[in-house]
């Protein structure tokens, strides 16, 4: 497990190595995506660092804080980082940067140790000047459940779970790989309350000065964490920081439409339903293990032709409305779908490939509806069935 102590920040920056992070432009530092600025509704949102981050800290309020207590500043050990959840399974904080050398025998630390808590896909120990990865506590310190401090164990978060890791203009791919020592601590300065420790590697590439004794920075690197199994990246310690890069811009596009672009903002004065207030047939099923959705999850219909979800709209006045719904299709091939209006066929609409599950566009169709309570039927015209919907918007 990593130690950890005070170091002195030095202003000498370190060489990159491996993978170049992508940098964040100033110039789009104060940009937000809209959808006029993406025309192509069914294209995949593409995000810059710059928007990602200004959403994060813009998400980084008391209402979405999950730590009711202050985790510690491992560099400067003022007790003042908090964590918060700024999209569905996602969660940030921003604290500075001590160096983790455990792993590897360049460089060590004082308290440096040649095991990682976690390891590469072939059991061997993460090496710190070649995986970027960040560190949490290892267990509840105050030993309550739900813990007051942020506890990886409680928040869908295991071993090589990817982050996305801002500073100074910079953004880079992090995974989960070592844990600060538990209450049965036998160092100083050393508890599962802190948070702001990386290795080498990450130091590395984000610009900041790696050395174990004198390196870190003592504010402004945000780290994101991604829940769930989807975000684990799989690999050895030859190339992990590889498999860990290639997911930065599919992170970005995620969280960047989950935090509200991509071009999925409801028409204007439109009424949105949740697909998951409505029905599904045999083998459907109601989901919420993809980012981004709205409400408390979304219709993953039956993988079938002929599975459907039906959809319970409620309109004042009887006349001809445009449904549009919010969909994502991760696979590599369009899923038409017929709709249906209270059990009558009104047209075949299409749901294009989306760039993964994790990112939602849009698809609409103009039909009757009568005053009142109607039901719109989304029914698969294919052997994989229809899309998974989030919402319908009626406008």
């Amino acid at each position: 497990m990593s130690s950890t102590r005070t170091r002195l920040a030095v202003v000498a920056a370190a060489a990159l190595a491996l993978a170049a992070p992508l940098a964040i432009s100033n110039a789009d530092a104060a940009t937000t995506h809209t959808a006029a600025a993406k025309p192509d509704s069914a294209a995949a949102a593409s995000f810059t660092a710059a928007e990602v981050l200004a959403g994060v800290q813009a998400n980084m309020t008391t209402a979405k804080k999950v730590s009711s207590k202050a985790h510690i500043n491992t560099m400067t050990r003022a007790q003042n980082v908090n964590v918060y959840q700024v999209a569905t399974g996602v969660y940030a904080y921003s604290s500075g940067m001590a160096i983790d050398t455990d792993g590897s025998d360049a460089d060590p630390d004082p308290d440096h140790q040649g095991e990682t808590t976690w390891e590469d896909s072939n059991g061997q120990a993460l090496g710190s000047h070649r995986v970027p990865f960040y560190v949490l506590g290892d267990d509840c310190w105050d030993r309550t459940t739900p813990c007051p401090h942020f506890f990886y164990k409680e928040r869908g978060l295991t071993g090589r779970q990817f982050a996305l890791m801002f500073y100074n203009g910079k953004v880079i791919g992090s995974i989960f790989g070592d844990t600060q020592t538990a209450n049965n601590q036998t160092t100083s300065d050393n508890d599962s309350r802190e948070l702001g420790e990386a290795s080498v590697k990450a130091a590395q590439l984000l610009g900041i000065p790696s050395s174990g004794t004198t390196g870190g920075v003592d504010n402004g690197v945000t780290v994101v964490m991604f829940s769930g199994s989807s975000w684990v990246v799989n690999g050895t310690n030859a190339n992990l920081n590889t498999n860990t890069q290639a997911l930065v811009q599919k992170a970005l596009d995620s969280l960047g439409t989950s935090m509200g672009g991509g071009g999925t903002t409801p028409p204007a004065g439109g009424t949105s339903v949740e697909a998951e207030t409505g029905t599904l047939s045999a083998g459907g099923t109601f989901d919420a293990n993809h980012l981004g959705f709205t409400g408390t999850g979304f219709a993953n219909p039956a993988n079938a032709a002929g599975g459907y979800a039906d959809i319970p709209v409620t309109v004042a006045a009887a006349g001809t409305k445009t449904l549009t719904f919010r969909y994502s299709d991760g696979t590599t091939a369009a899923r038409p779908a017929t709709i249906s209006v209270n059990g009558t066929a009104r047209g075949t609409l299409n749901f294009p490939v989306t760039a993964n599950w994790d990112t939602w566009s849009s698809a609409a169709i103009s039909v009757p509806l009568t005053a009142g309570a109607n039901t719109i039927r989304v029914t698969g015209t294919t052997a994989a069935g229809a899309a998974n919907i989030d919402s319908v918007t009626i406008s």
